[in-house]
């Protein structure tokens, strides 16, 4: 009878948030990762601006904890408005702003306790990535990979993290073969959180960042032939926010464009905005 009693407040009480991913930013690579046993449910809303144009979609992730420093995640994506021709970009940290069904193992292989609640972490990605379009901006598509390397400080107050990550996919070599651009993204998170919101459960917990995250994008290529105006380098700041109660919570805001060197006269982002609700169980 002890067994499920404890299970039962300890879900009452935020469970596996208290110890899980639920730390972490929007945009920027985190190191926590699921409990033993844990699961988490993403619902994610992404919006852009490009140019003229602007992109909406919305994905799911669900996330499973096999140990307490090894978690798998897959996420689906749902198109609500994503025309022809916006490039890619990967948008949220561990989900991409791009129609591809997209499956994620994260290790945490390096952690050490400083201090009561205060750590020293390091935590490894490895992804798979599978386009649900056959052709992208005029490039064939194909499956692809990318891996991630991210390591910061967290505490009961404050939190730093900085990370970079690269994604490729496998298309087919040859002087006639296409290939969408690889890219290449880096990030640096400032956190803190606010001493009223320092307190378990059944109080509020809420947090705020400030994000730094860039993207250095390749050239398409088309049939062999690299094409003008794709590819360049991006940086975006901007503030987000977190906020916990019981076992789910919420997340988001919009980052900014504060460097632009495009490879062509391609337009840039104006604005990138997520929200996202996590529910643990």
């Amino acid at each position: 009878m002890r067994r499920p009693i404890a299970l039962a407040l300890a879900f009452a009480a935020g469970g596996p948030a208290a110890a899980a991913q639920a730390h972490g930013p929007t945009y920027g690579l985190a190191t926590p990762t699921l409990g033993k046993g844990s699961w988490s449910l993403d619902l994610a809303v992404m919006g852009r601006a490009v140019g003229s144009r602007s992109v909406a979609m919305t994905r799911p992730m669900l996330s499973y904890g096999i140990s307490e420093d090894l978690q798998v995640s897959v996420s689906l994506p749902m198109r609500l408005y994503v025309p022809e021709g916006i490039p890619p970009a990967h948008g949220m940290s561990r989900m991409p702003m791009s129609p591809d069904i997209e499956l994620l193992v994260g290790w945490r292989f390096h952690r050490r306790a400083v201090a009561v609640g205060t750590r020293f972490e390091s935590t490894g990605y490895a992804g798979f990535d599978y386009p649900t379009d056959a052709v992208r901006a005029g490039a064939r598509t194909a499956p692809g990979l990318y891996g991630a390397l991210v390591t910061g400080y967290a505490s009961r107050s404050w939190y730093v993290w900085a990370g970079g990550l690269y994604r490729r996919y496998m298309t087919p070599v040859g002087p006639t073969a296409d290939h969408p651009g690889d890219v290449a993204m880096y990030s640096m998170v400032f956190g803190y959180r606010p001493s009223p919101f320092r307190h378990d459960y059944p109080l509020p917990d809420w947090r705020v960042f400030a994000e730094v995250m860039g993207e250095f994008a390749a050239r398409d290529v088309i049939a062999g032939v690299e094409r003008p105006n794709t590819g360049g380098h991006q940086i975006f700041v901007g503030p987000t926010v977190l906020g916990l109660y019981g076992a789910w919570g919420i997340s988001g805001g919009p980052v900014f464009p504060v460097y632009q060197r495009l490879n062509g006269t391609q337009p840039g982002d104006r604005l990138r905005l997520i929200v996202n609700t996590t529910f643990w169980f």
